[in-house]
């Protein structure tokens, strides 16, 4: 998954369940809040932003 924070974009694997939540969310161009893993070497998890 490659997400970006100011000009900068980074490039993490993720699992199925991440993966499904962005396809999800896409569309729509809903923002996402990404847990990451140890090291910040993986997404763990993506939810909506909430309002």
């Amino acid at each position: 998954m490659t997400y970006g924070v100011g000009n900068t974009q980074n490039t993490l694997p993720t699992n199925y369940d991440v993966y499904r939540q962005v396809v999800k969310a896409y569309p729509q161009r809903t923002p996402l809040e990404l847990t990451l893993g140890v090291n910040d070497n993986s997404v763990e998890k993506a939810e909506p932003v909430s309002k």
